[in-house]
């Protein structure tokens, strides 16, 4: 009698648990389905909604997913958080939903200006460039010292918007362009720098640079080459040396297998045609271009750039600190020799 009351028990918290799972699983279809329609209302393209979740804020209670363009699939995009947003809706009494709402409009804008600056990118760097961008359009009130972030569904709008009230409006502009061609020596390097002293003089025309954190990395291009993966891959599993550059204590993977790897992918790039270099390039993710998986190991110089702006907005101590010392007129870049380019002391091949 005692094994069959537990044989009911168990029976009983079976069901209840099947139930739950399938009361969930509904809920999940209905909030997908609810962001789907609101997403292609709002953009006019299906989107996938995927990884759904319950989530709370400040009290408030809702549901979270992942969203990104179905367009994308079976792209060099799929599978890269740099194309990839979020989608909300609320959680309400009696299992009803609220409105939905979205981060889509910062992957929109960043998309956007990268495409508007693409072509003069090009033209100054060359066509080995990929660019990483993230963007924020901000106001604020008259009189008011504070900006707030907005969304914005596109960079049109958002240069209309700043059009119509420059003084208290601007997009915070986070800028990376990494360049697919190693500097060697001081004549490459001075060249670079009128490059990127041109582009930011275009950035000005463009009002782009009022709150500009810039980066411009320059990669040696032997990652290109179809065996740098595998390289790669034993430079990261490497037991790694320790060494001092220029005063500067780094840890380097062995000679042995920098050298190796140096002169194995320049025979292969030797033999790669401009057009493969460039496909190889396209494939890189974006959310591969930073100093983790790239700049440490394979980036010859950096170049940075920050403007007054920026440091006043992000950078306030250093801000102030340029203020007492008398050199932010530096940060406005009126003159080529205000853009330093420094040297990657971690570069390892040769």
């Amino acid at each position: 009698m005692k094994n069959h009351k537990k044989l009911i028990l168990l029976l009983v918290l079976i069901c209840l648990l099947s139930s739950t799972a399938c009361t969930f699983g509904n809920k999940t279809e209905r909030i997908r389905k609810k962001m789907k329609s609101y997403l292609y209302d709002k953009y006019g393209e299906e989107f996938i909604v995927d990884r759904i979740g319950a989530r709370s804020s400040r009290g408030q209670k809702f549901y979270q997913a992942r969203i990104y363009p179905k367009s994308i699939i079976g792209t060099s995009k799929e599978g890269d958080d740099y194309y990839y947003a979020s989608a909300s809706v609320n959680k309400k009494s009696f299992g009803r939903l609220g409105k939905v709402g979205d981060s889509y409009p910062l992957v929109n804008l960043k998309l956007d200006i990268e495409e508007y600056l693409m072509s003069k990118t090009k033209n100054i760097f060359g066509e080995r460039i990929l660019m990483k961008i993230k963007a924020h359009y901000k106001k604020r009130e008259p009189g008011n010292k504070t900006y707030w972030g907005y969304k914005v569904k596109s960079f049109k709008k958002a240069r209309k918007l700043i059009a119509e009230d420059p003084e208290n409006r601007m997009i915070e502009l986070e800028l990376y362009a990494y360049v697919f061609d190693r500097i060697e020596d001081k004549a490459e390097k001075e060249e670079r720098r009128k490059d990127i002293f041109e582009f930011v003089q275009y950035l000005k025309d463009e009002s782009l640079f009022e709150c500009l954190e810039m980066g411009v990395i320059f990669i040696d291009e032997r990652v290109l080459a179809d065996s740098y993966d595998k390289y790669e891959r034993k430079v990261y599993y490497s037991d790694k040396v320790k060494k001092a550059i220029q005063g500067e204590r780094v840890k380097l993977p062995p000679m042995k297998l920098r050298k190796e790897m140096s002169k194995e992918l320049q025979q292969e790039i030797n033999e790669m045609s401009e057009k493969e270099l460039l496909a190889n390039m396209k494939k890189i993710k974006k959310s591969k271009l930073n100093y983790k998986n790239l700049d440490k190991y394979y980036a010859t110089h950096y170049g940075f750039i920050y403007s007054v702006g920026k440091l006043k907005e992000k950078y306030n101590s250093s801000y102030e600190k340029y203020k007492e010392k008398k050199i932010l007129e530096h940060y406005y870049y009126k003159d080529e020799s205000e853009v330093k380019i420094g040297k990657n002391l971690e570069y390892i091949l040769d």
